[in-house]
């Protein structure tokens, strides 16, 4: 009984310092993770912001 130790519990893996929501966007379109910078997708040139969903 000496030896107190918690259960063991999964870590939560860490996310990179860049993923944290800040500095990329991800593409509505094609899903490209964008640097913060580009007003537009560098793969497929939409918009930063742009909705795919259907007005009509």
């Amino acid at each position: 009984m000496g030896d107190k130790t918690s259960p063991t519990r999964p870590k939560r893996q860490a996310k990179a310092s860049a993923d944290d929501g800040f500095g990329h966007w991800d593409c509505s379109v094609c899903t490209f993770r964008n640097s913060a910078e580009a007003f537009k997708c560098v793969m497929c040139d939409v918009r930063k912001g742009t909705s795919t969903s259907k007005l009509n």
